[in-house]
């Protein structure tokens, strides 16, 4: 992959780790159900810029998560993305599917505030590396979450790894990632939800972090419909600058 493409490749996907609540990038340990599922459907424009160039990334996420159990859940995610990199009066743009997940919640321990849960998870080469928009290699990835709920507050903690079995010269071939959230129920139906995360930067060179910040909002129409808005700020120079966040989930 081309060093450009690669850093817009890393914008768009530096977040995969994480399929949680929209616009949360912490997973929660939360699952359907059996025989019940969720759809859950994204877009999160995003803007980083330095002195070399300006990437735009649209990237528009749909994830199906199925509950197998009460406690597991079988999940698959795609996304469609946009990656735009500005550099001087020319702008390049790729387009078109990026990877494909799968993974599954497992949610082991369960006993009144507290819960944890294992999410291992497979991305799949379903984009076109030479365009910026997949890893052009399977992907495995191992997560733990905990979850503490005691109203009106709810705490998520996040923390595992994904690894690249084949890495370029300037790649790591492991990335680790961690992230912590807080919700707080405004209302019955309101949710102020933020978080931070900390996730090692697949590229060798530059900072080794990607840091962010999330505060957003989550409105549940009904049990059964939820919308969001959220805005991400950057916290080191390999994280996009800002991003807006909007999405909804259904359940059924």
């Amino acid at each position: 992959m081309k060093p450009g493409l690669f850093a817009l490749f890393l914008f768009a996907h530096w977040t995969d780790t994480a399929l949680a609540g929209h616009p949360l990038l912490t997973e929660d340990t939360g699952t359907q159900g059996t025989g019940h599922v969720q759809l859950e459907l994204t877009h999160d424009l995003s803007h980083a810029k330095d002195a070399a160039s300006d990437a735009r990334t649209q990237r528009f996420n749909a994830v199906l998560s199925v509950g197998l159990a009460e406690n597991l859940d079988a999940i698959a995610a795609l996304p469609y993305e946009r990656l735009t990199e500005r550099l001087d009066a020319a702008a390049p743009t790729s387009e078109g599917l990026g990877d494909m997940e799968i993974a599954a919640k497992w949610r082991f321990y369960d006993k009144d505030a507290l819960s944890f849960a294992l999410r291992p998870g497979l991305g799949l080469p379903t984009g076109h590396e030479d365009e910026g928009l997949g890893a052009g290699h399977v992907t495995p990835s191992l997560f733990a979450v905990m979850t503490y709920a005691r109203a009106p507050w709810t705490f998520h903690l996040h923390i595992g790894y994904t690894h690249t079995p084949h890495p370029a010269p300037d790649e790591r071939n492991h990335v680790s990632h961690a992230s912590v959230a807080v919700e707080y129920k405004l209302s019955g139906s309101v949710r102020l939800v933020s978080d931070a995360s900390l996730e090692s930067n697949a590229e060798r060179s530059g900072h080794p972090g990607v840091g962010s910040m999330v505060l957003g909002l989550i409105y549940s129409v009904s049990p059964n419909l939820d919308i969001d808005i959220g805005y991400r700020k950057g916290m080191t120079q390999p994280a996009p600058d800002q991003a807006w966040l909007t999405g909804l989930a259904l359940r059924f």
